[in-house]
């Protein structure tokens, strides 16, 4: 009989727990049913009901390799000498001229349109017909080249004096010691038909 009663008791603590086990289950999976719904219908989990496994999306680094603008180079400014002739084509008459560039090759060009300026008083230009067809400088040397077509070409006073007013001109660059002169690529012997023509100009 003892050994009966010990297994009855036995049975009757089994079926109790069970019946503690059961409701308990239930509380949990309810729980669970209405924080899906939560998130379902767009609401919040409570915080200390968040699955803390879950990491915020990290926010876009910033881009550091856009391109930064660039930088607008200011031409720079100087004022240079440029000669005309008087009516007889006697001498050559100094004035100033301005002049902007931002590179060498500018500045050459810069200069050649001074050059082909009439003066201030009315002079006109001894190289106003002539085309600048490239200017570069080389170490020292600089190299024009030029197109004449027949009005930009002057009598055996006018194209001596027209080379000199042009090497003046730019020999009063700095570092400039020479100048070629070319005509449509060409180094010729005379640049209008009268004067012999060096190659290069050396300057004085």
């Amino acid at each position: 009989m003892p050994m009966k009663r010990h297994m009855t008791t036995s049975v009757l603590s089994i079926m109790v727990a069970a019946a503690l086990i059961v409701p308990l289950s239930a509380c949990g999976v309810k729980e669970q049913s209405q924080q899906e719904q939560q998130v379902q219908a767009g609401g919040n989990v409570p915080a200390n009901e968040q699955n803390s496994g879950v990491t915020e999306p990290a926010e876009p680094a910033a881009n550091t390799d856009a391109p930064a603008e660039a930088e607008v180079p200011m031409p720079t400014k100087e004022q240079i000498s440029v000669f005309y002739t008087d009516d007889d084509m006697m001498e050559l008459h100094e004035q100033k001229s301005d002049i902007e560039y931002e590179d060498v090759e500018q500045k050459l060009k810069a200069v050649f349109a001074a050059v082909q300026k009439d003066g201030a008083n009315g002079e006109t230009s001894l190289w106003k017909s002539a085309e600048l067809l490239s200017a570069k400088l080389e170490g020292t040397a600089v190299t024009l080249d030029l197109h004449l077509p027949d009005e930009a070409r002057l009598g055996a006073p006018g194209e001596a004096l027209a080379i000199e007013s042009l090497t003046r001109a730019f020999f009063q660059l700095q570092d400039v010691t020479s100048i070629d002169l070319l005509v449509d690529g060409e180094a010729v012997e005379s640049l209008m038909g009268h004067e012999s023509l060096d190659h290069p100009i050396n300057k004085p």
